[in-house]
């Protein structure tokens, strides 16, 4: 084996070449996110630039009938606070008690409150308001953006980030990995196909969660927080 200093310094090299690619991608999708985050909101929501959010429900009208209705009212209560809720307790007691990882614990429920005050937060700003016909009764409070696309992609992302720091075959994280982003997926189509949300609502929601997740997995581990990497 070649153990030089030439060799151990080309590792490095490599080394460093490598997670400076990973950061400059990083960099590039929260960037990404926060400007078309920041797009919506001035153009679509404080502007009322409605052409997109109108055009895509003219082409939900060819998809919309009884069972696609009954199965979307299915997919979106998975977005709701009756699942979220519950779903970050057993999270959370899960490795609390059986992991016995405390820090991680209360990093999950770290993001999972602040997130909740943060989508509020915004909310209570923008006071945009919600379709006029939607397809279902008794939906309540501000439209953007979307809580159900912020939330749930929010808590399927944190399963995913925890997914790719726990020991799995490759196999299995990747096939979990892909059910969970476009289960999410899911929840923000069903909010746009039952007109409870524009379009605008959940594209806002999902580079919302980007941006979050990622300012929350920056600042845990600059705080010298994060207990991720320790779930074995």
């Amino acid at each position: 084996m070649n153990h030089s200093p030439m060799a151990s310094k080309e590792k490095i090299a490599q080394n460093t070449k490598s997670l400076s690619i990973r950061l400059l991608f990083v960099a590039g999708i929260f960037l990404l996110a926060l400007a078309v985050f920041a797009f919506i909101a001035d153009e679509m929501v404080l502007e009322n630039e409605n052409y997109l959010d109108q055009v895509v429900f003219a082409h939900l009208k060819e998809l919309t009938n009884p069972f696609m209705t009954k199965l979307m009212v299915a997919v979106t209560f998975f977005g709701s606070s009756y699942f979220l809720f519950p779903a970050y307790i057993l999270l959370i007691l899960y490795f609390l008690f059986l992991k016995k990882n405390k820090q991680l614990s209360w990093n999950i429920a770290a993001v999972g409150i602040t997130s909740t005050v943060i989508l509020f937060s915004l909310k209570a700003i923008f006071h945009r308001h919600r379709p006029l016909d939607p397809l279902v009764q008794n939906v309540n409070g501000f439209s953007f953006p979307s809580g159900h696309s912020f939330s749930s992609f929010t808590f399927f992302g944190l399963l995913i980030y925890i997914l790719w720091h726990y020991p799995m075959s490759a196999a299995l994280r990747w096939t979990l990995t892909i059910f969970f982003f476009f289960f999410a997926c899911a929840i923000a189509f069903s909010r746009v196909y039952l007109h409870v949300h524009y379009a605008s609502d959940v594209i806002a929601g999902f580079c919302l969660c980007l941006v979050w997740l990622g300012l929350s997995f920056w600042l845990l581990e600059k705080l010298g927080r994060t207990a991720f990497k320790k779930t074995n």
